[in-house]
């Protein structure tokens, strides 16, 4: 009797502490509405402006100056949010099949600006 006890204690102590080790603490925090607003503004913007860019259009424009979507796509995670509603807001104003060309000399200035301050990897020669 006495060694199952010890064992059943030796057992509850193992478990212990292979669920404090194991199972990882959770960590809570406030989330404000604001916060939560304007990460769904941004991926509504970048929705846009990856709408644009998906026309036939854009995409041979893009393939003709190196880039791919999915290139594009990975860049403008980098913009500044007041950088992404600018390249919305034009995406929202150009008709369809009309102005690509405008979107696209934007973002490629957008990419050239990042280029020169180091944020970005295009080209060696900028």
């Amino acid at each position: 009797m006495n060694t199952s006890r010890i064992f059943n204690s030796f057992l509850a102590i193992c478990l212990l502490s292979v669920q404090l080790v194991l199972v990882p603490a959770a960590n809570a925090a406030m989330v404000s509405t604001e916060s939560v607003l304007h990460a769904e503004q941004r991926s509504a913007q970048e929705a846009r402006i990856m709408g644009a860019l998906q026309r036939a259009q854009a995409v041979t424009m893009l393939e003709k100056n190196g880039l791919s979507v999915e290139q594009v796509e990975v860049r403008l995670q980098r913009l500044s949010n007041t950088e992404v509603a600018q390249l919305a807001d034009q995406a929202d104003r150009i008709p369809a099949g009309e102005g690509v060309l405008g979107v696209i000399l934007v973002v490629l200035l957008i990419f050239l600006i990042l280029e020169i301050l180091g944020i970005t990897d295009i080209s060696p020669k900028v």
